[in-house]
């Protein structure tokens, strides 16, 4: 529910949300966003968790410890961001446009088969949700969060080189004519 609840805000508020590049947990779920944004971050945990298993990957103590308490420590932290290059799409196609990214596990050069960390996206629209799993975050790509603030700072990626870029607009504009 708090998922759902989430996402929805985001996508009605879109404009203010592109405009101001930030969240505040209080617009989306009142006085009682602190419980609320700790059950969201919970919820990206379970999907979090079930990549992993559907990549054969066990699921990290820490995170499955998390799951029933008020307070926690984890090492899974999440940054939110906008893709510029899915704004070129109409509202009404990326508005529906969702996807997993893939997972990325990351080794120390002295035992590349131990498993040290993991990164992974997932995207509504154009709102892009990065996991970073005992890995360093991005800067560019918002700041961290692990349901310990009211606000969510977002960043922004455009993953198209210039070139894509021109060719992608220029085929939603043909689509846009036809």
């Amino acid at each position: 529910m708090a998922y759902d609840r989430f996402v929805s805000w985001v996508l009605e508020n879109e404009e203010t949300v592109l405009y101001k590049r930030f969240i505040n947990f209080a617009d989306v779920y009142g006085a009682d966003f602190e419980e609320s944004q700790r059950n969201l971050f919970k919820y990206f945990v379970k999907s979090f968790g079930c990549r992993l298993v559907d990549a054969g990957t066990p699921i990290p103590a820490d995170l499955v410890a998390l799951l029933p308490e008020k307070s926690f420590c984890t090492a899974l932290k999440l940054t939110f961001c906008v893709n510029e290059d899915i704004l070129l799409l109409p509202q009404v196609t990326r508005s529906v446009f969702l996807g997993k990214g893939a997972l990325i596990a990351w080794a120390s050069k002295d035992a590349p088969s131990i498993h040290t960390g993991y990164t992974w996206n997932e995207h509504v629209s154009w709102l892009t949700m990065n996991y970073w799993y005992s890995q360093p975050s991005e800067g560019y790509m918002g700041s961290t969060w692990i349901a310990d603030g009211q606000y969510l700072y977002l960043g922004s990626i455009q993953p198209l080189s210039s070139e894509e870029r021109a060719a992608f607009l220029e085929k939603i504009h043909d689509d846009v004519e036809t």
